[in-house]
């Protein structure tokens, strides 16, 4: 394969550790708060959407993204907990930032879903591909 850095081919192994840690992060900063500090304000901005059983909902996307980012983070059942969270990025674009913008634009700072689906598009590598370096999975 022709490469400009030929030597870090040697590496290669790792290139998911460094995807699962990132994406572990950021979703983990934005499940833990729903657990704690914002729960009563994100139930609130569900029933605002229309969500029937707010508090149902509140709680299974909290623990979905705390402990699927915990999943991903640590590398255990990381293909399992990459699925669970497809699914709830894919309801995000989909669903709940339907008319707005992919790209930000002044008129609408942070109202995009470019984030939602770079997120989206780390997970499915990770589903499809391993955990890396430094996670409990075993590779089959």
């Amino acid at each position: 394969m022709l490469t400009l850095f030929p030597q870090l081919l040697d590496y290669q192994y790792f290139a998911p550790t460094f995807l699962r840690v990132g994406l572990a992060f950021i979703i983990l900063a934005h499940g833990l708060p729903k657990l704690y500090a914002t729960r009563a304000l994100f139930a609130e901005w569900l029933r605002s959407m229309g969500f029937k059983h707010r508090f149902f909902w509140t709680w299974t996307v909290a623990l979905a993204e705390s402990v699927g980012g915990g999943l991903i983070l640590f590398g255990f059942l990381t293909q399992f907990a990459a699925l669970i969270l497809i699914i709830e990025f894919l309801f995000i674009i989909l669903w709940v930032r339907r008319g707005q913008p992919f790209i930000a634009t002044a008129a609408a700072p942070g109202m995009s879903r470019e984030l939602d689906f770079l997120i989206l598009m780390g997970l499915l590598a990770l589903l499809v591909s391993h955990a890396g370096g430094f996670a409990i999975d075993l590779p089959l």
